[in-house]
């Protein structure tokens, strides 16, 4: 069954290149909405998997991203949400993140990436573009982010590869990432199973038989 996408988007040439890519990486876009009441009507009347949304955008009611973020998540929670913007302040990712979006793309960013973010979100994981990724990691906002979550199916095959005896560079050329992104799904697991060291997470993983 095809991925069904809603693109939403104030500028007419993000929402077509962003279309383009979608349907190029033959992902079904179900509507394309130029206003965050557009976005809302659309989620109302058709079904879809997942909602990429610019975060900021004209509106009736609301002016604020986050509002509309938590509208959504509340409203449609089988409806990943992947915001689509130009913000890099640390603080804000983490908050959109709080809020329950499953991935946050830069807009600087080619637009192929788009069904690259809508597939891995459509699957439960989180996804960052690259340029954001290396924001969150060079702040401690994110040493408190998610304790006790569930590990994603990435995370858990990193985890499941280095306690196996593979190298983060060993994992990042088998997977075809950079080394700063297997080291941050390692970082991420690690802080939702509440372990601080390589040492805690080997013996977490023989007594709780993750692996």
């Amino acid at each position: 069954m095809s991925l069904k996408v809603i693109l939403a988007d104030d500028h007419p040439l993000v929402l077509v290149g962003g279309a383009l890519a979608l349907r190029t990486a033959h992902i079904d876009v179900v509507g394309e909405a130029q206003s965050a009441d557009e976005l809302l009507s659309m989620l109302g009347d058709r079904a879809c998997d997942v909602v990429i949304t610019d975060f900021l955008m004209p509106s009736d009611r609301q002016d604020d991203g986050f509002p509309l973020i938590e509208r959504i998540v509340k409203e449609h929670p089988r409806v990943a949400v992947v915001v689509l913007t130009m913000i890099n302040r640390p603080a804000a990712l983490m908050s959109m993140l709080n809020r329950g979006v499953l991935g946050i793309v830069d807009k600087r960013a080619p637009m192929d990436e788009l069904p690259v973010a809508a597939r891995a979100v459509a699957n439960g994981e989180t996804y960052l573009s690259e340029t954001l990724l290396e924001i969150l990691n060079e702040t401690d906002e994110v040493s408190d982010a998610m304790p006790g979550a569930p590990l994603s199916p990435r995370e858990t095959e990193v985890i499941k590869a280095f306690v196996a005896g593979m190298s983060l560079q060993q994992i990042a050329d088998r997977e075809g990432k950079s080394v700063k992104t297997i080291s941050r799904q390692k970082r991420d697991a690690m802080r939702k199973l509440g372990v601080h060291h390589d040492g805690l997470l080997l013996d977490y993983v023989r007594d709780h038989g993750l692996v």
